[in-house]
């Protein structure tokens, strides 16, 4: 097979999965411009693996690639977390879609990596848990526990915001 192929290849298994990654990157760190720029970082690995990956499905290479680059910006974050200090504005608005989309994305920044990339993984790309588990490389006892715990975290938050925009 030719480089033109491979990337025609890569081209039509772009098109296909770089918006969804995008989202999922959104998703993932709750911020639309760092998920664009992750998601997109991780369609540049996926394409220099390509000739290696491309024979099996692409699509769980890829959600992997931006979950480690989404982990390890966290870590960053955590890093420069603890040599600065930052303000954050709430931001209200009269769409409820969006206060809704607010509301779980700062819950969401609650949770681990992990355990946050388990979730969306779950309920926004609607995967089953063996395909989380797949995708995320874990034993399937792990993401199951990692969903668990992670809903009981979110629960509360999310109840108690529910509350105070009553």
């Amino acid at each position: 097979m030719g480089k033109k192929d491979m990337e025609q290849e890569f081209r039509a298994f772009f098109e296909a999965e770089s918006d969804r990654l995008r989202r999922l990157g959104t998703f993932l760190t709750s911020d639309a411009e760092q998920g664009a720029e992750l998601a997109q970082e991780a369609l540049v690995r996926v394409y220099k693996h390509w000739g290696r990956i491309k024979e099996q499905d692409p699509g769980p290479y890829a959600r992997r690639t931006l979950v480690n680059l989404v982990r390890s910006a966290h870590r960053r974050k955590l890093v420069e977390r603890k040599h600065l200090t930052s303000v954050e504005d709430v931001v209200r608005c009269e769409n409820r879609q969006v206060d809704d989309w607010l509301r779980v994305s700062e819950a969401l920044k609650t949770l681990p990596p992990m355990r946050r990339a388990a979730i969306v993984l779950r309920f926004y790309e609607d995967m089953p848990e063996a395909e989380i588990a797949r995708v995320l490389d874990r034993p399937l006892g792990t993401i199951k526990s990692d969903i668990h715990r992670a809903l009981a975290k979110l629960r509360p938050l999310l109840d108690e915001t529910e509350r105070e925009m009553l």
